[in-house]
């Protein structure tokens, strides 16, 4: 880029922190691979090959996780655990062998057509966090092809000789993790999100990030001049003095931020006027159960089992679904965990069902509707879930329940499990509490029956704006109309809550709603009982709820009963969060004209 003026780029904050230095522009990494017939005689040779190879990469693997876990702690150096496990995949083995033997393809040919095939479906998928496994997969392909070639793992940045800022259309777990913060001040990609693994790693090394730039690769050269902004996604080429000046304020800002942070992590979400609220944490995997304790979370208050049913050939057994649900349990205690049933459709396990053609998925068949079409895969789930229910505090969730027939049939699955259970004398809490997802306009106009029938709700913020708006968020065309302050959102939310409480039921949201600090007052005054969030965020919502008065909370969503438009209400919720806990909020642009 030949410009020498200020410009400012705009992604995803993936990392925080500040960093300001000369951009270094990495290239690609390739593995040249060409196709070659094989004779029948050496199709046993290609086999071997392909187990050698992967002995090198499981060992390679493993010498990662161990460099990992000496500098940053065995939870984060588990995402070479997964690596591991996608380089096992028995489908996926299954399927190279298989092209190895019926086509007598080389085996380096083989692996990559089959891998590259199972990560574009990845890639292709609603959910972010299955996207982000795309990249997962091809950087074990990529791993495990250099291993059969021959070919040393390119390293990018060994030509590194002063700190700078990398900027690349991607970066790999495997070279995130070996980043040396000496050299490496931050990194700016073209793709990416907060969920990637690579976006873990950069906060585990305390590495500041920006990623979803999109070409930014593209249009920059070795040697430019950046400040990069990990905390508002922001980096800026060429700053000017005042802009750099302005950048050193906000750093002691922050600072100061996180030292207040880290000081009220353990203690209570207690408001001024004495109301206390629980907030647990949303978990993806069980590795994520020291997140809670590190944050002060109370609990988890979402554990999506999805995780256990991807990549794999075969259905999760009973048993290993006892001993993932029970390791989360036993961390927990005393703790609650909620664990949320199966909640994926056909277009996501491609791997175990045979797929179908569906024109919308998310309007189709998924959660429990794919469950109760399924019965004994729902009752194999359910039957572990009782089971690990004897190991301390569990209750038991359903997702997109549309109609009290679902969450009746859901209820009755549940209670053939314990009567099963009962039979072979095997323990479990009898009195298991249940819930349901509200995350669809159905249920919340049928909010009233529903909470005749359950002890919980939880509502799903994402589903339930995606649904009752029409919009789908991961369309760059429409995402603007997605609004959390829609009156239509607020009014569902009392109306389920005011369901709920007549019925004698706690409400938790733990949709992205209840992360948003300019949102949790308007949450609290709208009555609900409990918050589920990211473990990283839970600091900053109970610093904000120590600062605020449950009766302001209820003045402000009363009044948001009569304002017609989400910006009104935004900016009404905004007006009491910057009255009371400014501190926590990101700056107004008039007062950094750059954020």
């Amino acid at each position: 880029m030949s410009e020498r003026g200020e410009i400012t780029f705009s992604g995803v904050a993936a990392s925080g922190g500040v960093c300001h230095g000369q951009v270094h522009v990495l290239g690609t990494r390739h593995v040249h691979v060409s196709q070659r017939t094989l004779e029948e005689q050496e199709v046993q040779e290609e086999l071997r090959r392909l187990e050698g190879a992967m002995a090198a990469t499981r060992h390679q693997l493993a010498q990662m996780h161990q460099s990992l876990s000496e500098r940053v702690g065995s939870h984060d150096a588990d995402i070479f655990e997964v690596h591991r496990m996608v380089l096992d995949d028995p489908a996926m083995l299954a399927e190279v062998a298989k092209r190895i033997k019926t086509d007598h393809c080389n085996v380096e040919f083989a692996y990559q057509e089959v891998s590259e095939k199972y990560a574009q479906a990845l890639a292709s998928m609603e959910d972010a966090y299955l996207r982000e496994r795309a990249v997962d997969l091809r950087d074990v392909s990529h791993r495990l092809l250099s291993n059969l070639v021959g070919q040393a793992d390119q390293d990018l940045l060994s030509n590194l000789d002063e700190p700078c800022i990398i900027v690349g259309h991607d970066l790999t777990p495997s070279t995130t993790a070996m980043l040396d913060r000496k050299m490496v001040l931050g990194f700016a990609t073209d793709v990416g999100s907060k969920t990637s693994h690579t976006a873990i790693l950069a906060r585990a090394l305390k590495i500041p990030a920006v990623v979803g730039l999109h070409d930014i690769s593209n249009r920059l050269e070795n040697g430019c001049n950046m400040l990069l902004d990990g905390h508002n996604g922001v980096v800026i080429l060429n700053p000017s003095d005042q802009v750099l000046f302005e950048y050193g304020q906000v750093i002691r800002r922050h600072e100061d931020r996180e030292a207040r942070l880290k000081k009220i992590r353990n203690l209570p979400a207690v408001t001024l006027d004495g109301h206390q609220v629980s907030i647990g944490a949303n978990l993806d995997q069980p590795s994520e159960t020291e997140d809670v304790e590190t944050f002060g979370g109370e609990g988890v208050g979402l554990f999506r089992s999805e995780y256990l049913f991807l990549n794999r050939t075969t259905w999760p057994e009973e048993a290993l679904q006892t001993e993932v649900y029970t390791e989360v349990v036993q961390k927990m205690e005393p703790s609650p965990v909620v664990i949320r049933t199966l909640d994926l459709g056909a277009d996501k396990l491609s791997a175990l069902i045979e797929p179908g053609s569906e024109s919308n998925p998310a309007l189709g068949w998924r959660g429990i509707r794919y469950c109760m079409d399924n019965q004994e895969i729902f009752r194999t789930q359910l039957r572990a879930i009782l089971r690990a229910s004897a190991s301390g505090k569990v209750r038991v969730m359903f997702p997109m329940i549309t109609s009290l027939t679902e969450l009746d049939r859901a209820l009755e699955q549940l209670q053939i499990c314990k009567d099963e259970l009962a039979q072979e004398n095997i323990a479990h809490d009898t009195s298991i509490e249940t819930g349901v997802m509200i995350e669809t306009p159905a249920a919340v106009m049928i909010a009233d029956a529903l909470a005749s029938r359950v002890d919980f709700f939880s509502i799903g913020t994402n589903d339930l704006i995606q649904y009752s708006l029409a919009v789908d968020r991961t369309n760059d065309r429409i995402a603007h109309l997605y609004e959390p302050t829609h009156p239509g959102i607020v009014r569902s939310i009392r109306r389920v809550v005011q369901e709920a409480h007549e019925k004698g039921l706690r409400v938790t949201v733990c949709g992205e709603m209840a992360g948003e600090p300019e949102l949790v007052p308007l949450l609290l005054g709208l009555g609900v009982d409990a918050l589920s969030t990211s473990a990283p965020l839970i600091p900053t919502i109970k610093f904000l709820i120590r600062r605020l008065k449950l009766e302001e909370a209820r003045t402000l969503a009363d009044q948001t009963m009569s304002m017609p438009s989400s910006h009104e209400i935004l900016d009404a919720c905004r007006t009491l969060v910057e009255r009371i806990a400014p501190e926590i909020l990101p700056q107004k642009e008039e007062d950094h004209a750059i954020l």
